[in-house]
C-alpha cells in the first residue's frame, strides 16, 4: 500500500481488534480469522492489530508474529493493516517494527515506552521516535495513551516529530479535546490525527481535530461507527448524534470492565473473543447481560 493510500485509509474507521482466546488460554486462530472476515464487510478502512485492546503486553513475541501473519493473509490489500510495535527500548521497537513490515504491515503504531518513566523527557522521546522512524521500512504513527503509559506525548513534541518524513500521524487516546486541537494546529494538513476516545469521537470529527477514528468499540459496533463518521462528514448532524449516543450507551455499559467488557460485547455480536488473558479478568454475568442489552439496542 503506497503512502497516499495509507493516508486515505487513516481518514476512516479502524477497529483496535481483540485477540480471541480459547478456554485453555491459547490463541483462537480460527476465531481471529473469522472476525476479520466478518468485519471486512462493514465499511472499515483498516485494522489495528496488536494495540492495547489486543492484550499485546500479555502475548508472547511468537504469538504476536503469528497474529500479524494471519491478519495479512485475511485483510484485503485495499485495507490498511496497522500493527502496534512499541516496546520498552528503542532497539527492541526497531526490531519489532522490521518484523511487522516483513510480515506485511502497511504501517506501524508506536506507543511510548513505559518502564523508566521519570527519565523519559520529551527530548528522550523525540530521539526514540526519530531513531525508529529512520529505521522503519514502513510509515509510523505515534500513539498517545498516557493513562496506560504515564508518558504523555506533548503537542510540541508531536509537532517536532511530524516534520520527520516517515512519521505520518498519531492515535491520541488521551480523551483530551484540548490536546487534539493543539496537535491539529501544530501539524501539517496531511499529518493524520486519529481519535481513540469513544466519548470524544463525534466531537473530534466535528471540531476538525481528528481525521479518522481508531476505536475499541468499532470491534463491537463497526457499522454504527462507520455510519456515524459518514453522517458527520456529510452534515447529517442529527443522525450522527443519534449514532454517537448509541455508542456512548455501549461505552457506559462496558464501564471500567476494560478488555473483559469489550470481549463480552464482541461475543454478544456472535463473534469470537473468549476471556482475557490473566491477570486480566472476565466480566461477571450481570455485567455481561448489561453489555449484551446495550449491543442489542444498537442500530446502524
Amino acid at each position: 500500500m503506497n503512502r497516499d493510500t495509507i493516508l486515505h485509509a487513516l481518514q476512516g474507521v479502524i477497529p483496535a481488534v481483540v485477540t480471541p482466546m480459547l478456554d485453555d488460554g491459547t490463541l483462537d486462530i480460527d476465531g481471529f480469522e473469522a472476525n476479520l472476515t466478518a468485519w471486512n464487510a462493514t465499511g472499515l478502512t483498516g485494522y489495528l492489530v496488536l494495540g492495547s485492546t489486543g492484550e499485546t503486553p500479555l502475548l508472547t513475541e511468537f504469538e504476536q508474529g503469528m497474529l500479524v501473519q494471519i491478519a495479512r493473509r485475511v485483510v484485503p490489500h485495499d485495507r490498511l493493516l496497522l500493527v502496534g510495535t512499541g516496546r520498552n527500548s528503542t532497539i527492541a521497537t526497531i526490531e519489532a517494527t522490521q518484523r511487522a513490515a516483513d510480515a506485511g504491515a502497511d504501517a506501524v503504531l508506536v506507543v511510548a515506552p513505559t518502564y523508566y518513566t521519570p527519565q523519559y523527557s520529551q527530548s528522550a522521546l523525540r530521539r526514540h521516535y526519530e531513531a525508529i522512524a529512520d529505521a522503519s521500512p514502513v510509515p509510523l504513527l505515534l500513539y498517545n495513551i498516557p493513562q496506560f503509559t504515564h508518558v504523555p506525548l506533548s503537542p510540541a513534541l508531536v509537532a517536532d516529530l511530524a516534520a520527520h518524513p516517515n512519521i505520518i500521524g498519531i492515535k491520541d487516546s488521551s480523551g483530551s479535546p484540548a490536546s487534539l486541537l493543539a496537535i491539529r494546529r501544530a501539524t501539517p494538513p496531511d499529518f493524520r490525527i486519529l481519535n481513540g476516545s469513544a466519548v470524544y469521537a463525534l466531537g473530534a470529527l466535528l471540531d476538525g481535530a481528528a481525521d479518522g477514528l481508531i476505536l475499541a468499540l468499532a470491534t463491537i459496533a463497526p457499522e454504527t461507527c462507520v455510519a456515524m463518521l459518514n453522517a458527520a462528514r456529510e452534515g447529517r448532524l442529527e443522525e450522527a448524534r443519534r449514532l454517537h449516543g448509541a455508542l456512548l450507551a455501549l461505552h457506559e455499559a462496558i464501564g471500567h470492565t476494560g478488555i473483559g467488557g469489550i470481549k463480552a460485547g464482541i461475543e454478544a455480536r456472535g463473534w469470537a473473543a473468549g476471556a482475557p488473558r490473566p491477570p486480566l479478568s472476565p466480566v461477571d454475568e450481570a455485567q455481561r447481560e448489561r453489555i449484551a442489552a446495550a449491543v442489542a439496542a444498537l442500530t446502524p
